[in-house]
This record gives structure tokens, C-alpha cells and sequence, in this order.
């Protein structure tokens, strides 16, 4: 028969033991503050695209989402002209957003540097050895007028051709500057030389 002194032992025991357990088991899982190790911790992480890998160096990546501003800027060394293209991508990562622009680039042979870039924001740019597209020039052909396309010294293109104007009905002044050539350097001026071609 065990006496109330032997009882008294034992229990001490075990609520000893229970405490060592208790405190090495919190200070195990207190030792990464989440109670899994780190490797789990980075399986985790990469199982919800919160960090990537590079080289076997561990990068993390923003999961908060921003409406990212793309700006496309060409700078147009022949004018020295900068024509800008922005569009919106509404709730994404910067990371997203550049892994598409990079594809698209690709994709349409452009080859265009980061000039910067923010989480809801970023900029490429290049510059291009040609005029902008708003400079074109005016000139009568078989006796119908044509708008080409200025690029640069020896390159244009047709940007229309204006069938319904006769060459011969012009006022003297318009129909000189037509017949010898005539430089335009904005689509508003153009659209305006236009309206007076037809009036």
C-alpha cells in the first residue's frame, strides 16, 4: 500500500515532468516564432507566391495589388520629339504587370529599357532615329493629292491619299503649295490644311 508520502512524490513527479515538457516545447516552437520549421516556412511561402527563387537566393515578392500605370515613351531622335502611350492595369503587381509587358515586347520585336518604375507605376523607354509620326508632307501626284508619312530624310509612307480634291479647282495659293510640296508637323495642322483643301 502506498502512503500518503509516496503519493505526494509521485504527483510532484509528474507535474515536474509535465512542466519540463511544457517548457521545452515552447521554446522549440517559440525559436522561429511559428512553431514550423523554416523549411516549411519557405515551402509554404513559395506554394502562395510570396517569395520566389533566383540563383538560389530567396526573393520575395509583393502580393499586394495596385492599379500599375504603364507608360510607353518614344523619343524620336531626327524632330527630337517624345510621343508618350499610357494604359491602366487595374489590380495586379508590378511584378505581373512586367512579366506581361516583357512578352508583349518580345512578342512585337521592341526593344525598350525600364527608365523607372514604383508599385503602381513604371515607365519604358527608347529612343527611335526617325522623325515622329505628326510630320508628313503634302503633295499633288497624277492629280491627286498624297500625305506621306515623314520618318526621316529617305523614308516615307503613304498616309493617305485625298481622291476627292481636284488639283485644278484649288485657290492659286493652296494648289502652289500642294504642287511644290508642302511640310506639315502636327496631325492638327494637317487635319487643318485638309479642311481648307476641301473648302
Amino acid at each position: 500500500m502506498i502512503n500518503l508520502k509516496q503519493k505526494i512524490l509521485y504527483f510532484s513527479c509528474l507535474v515536474l515532468l509535465l512542466f519540463v515538457g511544457v517548457g521545452i516545447g515552447f521554446i522549440k516552437s517559440s525559436s522561429d516564432g511559428t512553431g514550423i520549421d523554416n523549411n516549411s516556412l519557405l515551402d509554404y511561402a513559395k506554394n502562395y507566391a510570396l517569395v520566389t527563387t533566383t540563383n538560389n537566393k530567396v526573393v520575395t515578392a509583393s502580393t499586394k495589388t495596385y492599379d500599375v500605370t504603364v507608360i510607353y515613351e518614344d523619343y524620336y531622335t531626327v524632330c527630337k520629339e517624345y510621343v508618350r502611350k499610357s494604359s491602366i492595369n487595374y489590380g495586379t503587381t508590378l511584378d505581373e504587370v512586367k512579366e506581361e509587358e516583357k512578352k508583349y515586347q518580345e512578342e512585337n520585336g521592341l526593344v525598350y529599357e525600364i527608365l523607372s518604375e514604383s508599385d503602381d507605376k513604371i515607365v519604358y523607354s527608347r529612343n527611335i532615329k526617325e522623325n515622329c509620326p505628326n510630320h508628313f508632307k503634302i503633295v499633288s501626284e497624277s492629280g491627286k493629292i498624297v500625305v506621306y508619312s515623314i520618318q526621316g530624310e529617305n523614308k516615307k509612307t503613304v498616309f493617305m491619299t485625298l481622291d476627292n480634291i481636284n488639283v485644278d479647282h484649288l485657290r492659286d495659293e493652296i494648289k502652289e503649295k500642294v504642287e511644290s510640296g508642302t511640310y506639315i508637323n502636327s496631325k492638327e495642322e494637317l487635319n487643318k490644311f485638309i479642311e481648307d483643301l476641301e473648302s
